[in-house]
């Protein structure tokens, strides 16, 4: 098991393993929740997933106005407002585990919404 965390430590995130590759998602609603050129992520097997949050610091927000058309649950910091991990309802079989949470992490292979990446970024294949 490798432990990720947020930056003030109050909420950890356990996965079996950092992968091999990351996914990266360039839509704009992932950009705007972490402030960021796009949202880098790990899809993990929801049953490999533990979010270990002792002072009840997790909070929600239920993003409804997506360009998939999915509800997207986004976990995150109720105290340094880190991004933890995304879910896209209870029938879909993975949890994006926000890459960021852990000390390496590799090249994103998979990417989402490629066509609203900024046109200044590039990034390696992987």
């Amino acid at each position: 098991m490798v432990e990720g965390r947020c930056n003030c430590g109050q909420i950890k995130v356990s996965i079996p393993a950092i992968p091999d590759q990351s996914a990266i998602c360039f839509c704009s609603n992932c950009r705007r929740a972490g402030s960021c050129a796009g949202s880098i992520l790990f899809p993990v097997d929801k049953p490999d997933v533990t979010i270990h949050d002792a002072g009840g610091n997790l909070k929600t927000y239920k993003d409804t106005d997506t360009k998939s058309g999915n509800t997207v649950t986004r976990k995150f910091c109720g105290i340094c407002g880190c991004p933890v991990a995304s879910f896209l309802g209870e029938e879909f079989p993975k949890v994006f585990v926000k890459a960021g949470l852990f000390e390496e992490f590799p090249v994103p292979g998979y990417k989402s919404f490629e066509h609203e990446k900024p046109g200044w970024l590039s990034i390696a294949e992987s």
